[in-house]
């Protein structure tokens, strides 16, 4: 008797999508929001490196050739400016473009190549330009959640210094 009715309940399929939808909720929500965090940290890495690649073009381009643009600070301190467009944007500041980002989480350097035998065009002395950051993810936690590793958010570009156009 216990033979039948359990077969008869196994070949049952009244309520078997509340059971599957039950058992597949939780993975569904997981990736769901895994997705979301994973897409929010990479627009986050986008926004970082598009900073620090416009705070190096703009510091390459405001000395004129065989000045340092690291050290020019007349009419302007134009690396604290190459700085502010790094993190908002704009060389005077405002809004930063990922939260928890800020001037002082910016490198700006300025290496020099010896240039006297006129190897590349330019003057004896070439500038070449790194801007670079790094600092904590600001996200959303649900990472934190999971017991994941804390990332950090991390860039940098260089561009030769080319003078004022």
């Amino acid at each position: 008797m216990f033979t039948r009715s359990a077969a008869s309940v196994w070949r049952n399929v009244e309520g078997s999508v509340l059971v599957e939808a039950t058992i597949l909720t939780p993975f569904l929500v997981t990736l769901m929001f895994g997705l979301f965090e994973f897409s929010w940290y990479f627009h986050k890495q986008q926004l970082v490196e598009s900073g620090v690649r416009d705070a190096a073009r703009y510091l390459a381009r405001v000395a004129p050739d065989g000045i340092n643009p690291c050290t020019l600070t007349t009419p302007v301190d134009f690396k604290a400016r190459a700085q502010n467009i790094a993190v908002t944007g704009l060389a005077t500041g405002g809004t930063a473009r990922v939260s928890g980002w800020t001037t002082g989480s910016v490198t700006m350097s300025c290496n020099t190549v010896n240039n006297s035998s006129a190897t590349y065009d330019g003057g004896p002395t070439i500038y070449i330009i790194t801007a670079s950051t790094n600092f904590a993810d600001p996200s959303l936690g649900y990472f934190g959640l999971l017991k994941l590793a804390a990332r950090s958010l991390s860039a940098s570009h260089t561009e030769r210094s080319i003078g004022p156009g």
